[in-house]
């Protein structure tokens, strides 16, 4: 399958942006900072996904980057007075570092054994930097506030947010449809045969888990920007890991756009939900979510699939 991005692929990709482009005219600042949260989740769940969905390997330690991405940029603009984007720059680098490191010895483990070492390393990085005096410790960080008013301050995130997802469809596409992509689907599929064929999975896996990790502190870095405030708990928290997992999986883990899909309809039910079952939101979410996995182990987008091929055999 050739790695080239088809016609109809750019034009629908072309479509989605003018879309989001033009969004802000029509949404009010409220909707804008639901569709941003949407665009942040679809990030992190398809960085996920890369991992669990086209490697095998689900991986329970993804907030250790989106918050190693969040730290160092808020320390650098604090404590160094370093601009934005360079911080970020550098919270991204040192997030990939940390990313091959600690990678190279825990992605020779398999299973629960691999689930439970990122479970533990996501521990250990919370708890490090809720010890470092230069990052606030257990009481936090603030950022400084943008230079904006309100209003565009919520735009500028949005398209920031919007433009790291495109970047990353991009990314992925290319990538699953050559050789590193190959390879994932050889290691998901046996990895035993893949090696046996020549792949050398732990390379692979380690570059996938690197790509991973620079889009997940991307969006930490933005993110805690955005917000203003950061503290441990909530930056390293397992509720972030859980919607990034339930939202990949939710739209069709090991599929391009699921994740993007997923995050829409996961963000727009949990604000419904929310107005009409404020005290027990979390409960109902957790029923509609299980039974909408139980009955939809595809994930949505195969049913969008299937609805756009009956569509194409009508009018064709």
């Amino acid at each position: 399958m050739s790695g080239r991005i088809t016609r109809n692929e750019l034009l629908l990709g072309l479509a989605v942006v003018a879309v989001l482009a033009l969004a802000p005219v029509a949404l009010n600042q409220y909707w804008i900072r639901v569709v941003t949260k949407v665009l942040l989740f679809a990030v992190l769940a398809s960085a996920w996904n890369l991992m669990a969905g086209f490697c095998g390997y689900p991986s329970f330690g993804q907030v250790a980057f989106f918050g190693l991405g969040a730290y160092v940029t808020a320390v650098e603009m604090v404590r160094f007075h370093v601009p934005f984007v360079l911080s970020l720059v550098l919270a991204i680098v040192l997030s990939v570092v940390f990313a091959v490191l600690v990678g190279l010895p825990v992605l020779r483990l398999r299973g629960h054994y691999f689930a439970v070492a990122t479970l533990g390393i996501a521990e250990a990085t919370k708890q490090v930097v809720a010890n470092l005096a230069i990052a606030g410790g257990g009481e936090g960080i603030s950022f400084p506030l943008p230079p904006w008013t309100p209003e565009v301050t919520t735009r500028v995130f949005y398209y920031s947010m919007g433009l790291v997802l495109a970047a990353m469809l991009v990314t992925f596409r290319l990538a699953i449809r050559s050789r590193p992509g190959y390879a994932w689907r050889g290691i998901h599929a046996n990895e035993e045969a893949a090696q046996v064929l020549g792949i050398n999975t732990t390379f692979y896996k380690v570059v996938a888990w690197a790509i991973s990790a620079f889009f997940t502190s991307l969006v930490g870095g933005i993110y805690g920007y955005w917000i203003g405030f950061i503290e441990p708990n909530s930056m390293f928290s397992a509720n972030v890991t859980v919607e990034m997992v339930v939202v990949a999986l939710l739209g069709g883990s090991g599929t391009l756009l699921g994740p993007l899909l997923g995050s829409a309809v996961f963000e727009v039910l949990s604000e419904v939900v929310w107005a009409h079952f404020l005290n027990v939101h979390d409960l109902v979410l957790a029923v509609l979510f299980g039974i909408i996995i139980l009955f939809l182990p595809g994930g949505l987008i195969t049913y969008v699939g299937r609805g756009g091929r009956q569509v194409r055999r009508a009018v064709s």
